[in-house]
């Protein structure tokens, strides 16, 4: 017997269920960032508007950063997508043009600075009219071409700013963007474009005149990065570049220095910034949402720590963890926030074949594994003294 359409698994039909369904709509709104992202991935952010519609602010903002920062290389420091930024732009502005006004006018203000720098430039009037006739008196000028690159660059006027385009093809998703802030969030927009006028002068400053600015702009996004990379290693991520720097850490350090060193800046630096309560809960998924997106090829599986030993597979790591757990419960979880550490230091930092992370639950198991061969070569080594022995395991692992 055949489904019917309606339990057939396609992209669309996972949709409809989502949003006509009361208690999956409620559902979603409780759903981690990441698995929210998947979901979106499945359906395709071009169809996803409806579902945008029924999520929380704190939601979108976090798929949207999620979605749009990338890793060009396992180890190296994620960069901000512009485009991809302005695709998401472009749906939100589908839904409404005040919807998406009041979701941007909830981002992070720096964020949104940084994206919008991406794609606009911005000058006073007044200074761009000096420009102009500083140029005509100036027969050397770059800038005595400038009217006429203006004249072939999108540009409109804004709260006394001239915004003119980096990008010809998201010029539309842009100036309605702005259209829709000026009308509620003029403060915000005046603070955004103010902000943007800087970036646009010392790139001019750069450039030797706006007229090379409007033939080649560049991307300026370390601060809010950095910015970001902070945030979320209070929430327990380690970032790419600290993550290779760890691992090439210990590949440059002689095995003897590695058994007496007591610590090393970077792991000491990362639990030093994290803090136990920016850590979100997981909520577990209903049954109901979970065989939905099961059934639609959606992957929902939260990293599981079996810490129970197997009598085939004995290990130290996780007897030592089912000890504690039952016993000492301050000192357990201490001791996994340490595996937590080792554990993001494998997804951000290695690959086994140099292409693909490792998942989370894949990087949990090798971190214990390599835990259990520094226990083993090390017999005193104490237990409790896990980055210790990971770097060792490491060292071994790596130098056979």
């Amino acid at each position: 017997m055949t489904k019917s359409i309606a339990q057939r698994p396609n992209s669309q039909n996972l949709l409809t269920q989502l949003i006509t369904n009361n208690q999956l709509i409620h559902d979603v709104q409780s759903l981690d960032a990441s698995i929210l992202k998947r979901i979106i991935h499945h359906i395709g952010l071009e169809d996803s508007g409806e579902l945008l519609m029924l999520v929380t602010s704190e939601q979108l903002q976090e798929v949207i950063d999620q979605d749009t920062w990338f890793s060009p290389g396992v180890g190296k420091d994620e960069r901000f997508n512009a485009t991809r930024f302005c695709q998401w732009l472009e749906i939100l502005l589908e839904v409404g043009s005040d919807f998406a006004a009041e979701k941007v006018s909830e981002m992070d203000e720096d964020l949104l600075t940084l994206a919008l720098a991406n794609l606009i430039m911005a000058m006073d009037s007044d200074e761009l009219a000096h420009l102009t006739r500083t140029a005509e008196d100036d027969r050397y000028s770059e800038n005595k071409y400038l009217e006429k690159a203006l004249e072939s660059t999108f540009n409109t006027e804004v709260e006394g700013y001239l915004i003119m385009s980096k990008a010809t093809f998201q010029w539309d998703t842009v100036s309605s963007l702005l259209l829709s802030l000026q009308k509620d969030h003029r403060d915000l927009i005046e603070r955004i474009l103010s902000r943007i006028r800087f970036i646009t002068l010392e790139q001019i400053d750069e450039h030797d005149g706006l007229y090379n600015l409007l033939k080649e702009s560049q991307s300026l996004e370390e601060d809010v990065s950095s910015e970001r990379e902070q945030r979320k290693e209070q929430e327990g991520y380690v970032g790419p570049s600290s993550a290779a720097a760890f691992l090439k850490l210990i590949d440059q350090t002689s095995l003897e220095h590695l058994m007496s060193q007591e610590a090393d800046p970077i792991s000491t630096m990362y639990f030093r910034s994290f803090k136990p309560g920016r850590v979100r809960p997981f909520t577990p998924l209903s049954p109901e949402l979970a065989k939905l997106l099961r059934t639609h090829g959606v992957k929902t599986e939260a990293p599981v720590l079996k810490i129970q030993s197997s009598k085939k597979l004995p290990s130290t790591m996780r007897s030592y963890l089912y000890e504690l757990r039952e016993n000492n419960t301050e000192l357990f979880k201490r001791k996994i926030l340490e595996l937590n550490f080792l554990a993001n230091v494998l997804v951000s930092g290695y690959s086994p074949n140099q292409k693909q992370h490792l998942r989370p639950v894949e990087a949990m198991d090798l971190a214990m594994r390599v835990c259990d061969e520094g226990f083993g070569y090390v017999k005193d080594l104490p237990r409790e003294d896990l980055v210790k022995a990971f770097k060792i395991g490491w060292k071994r692992r790596n130098h056979r």
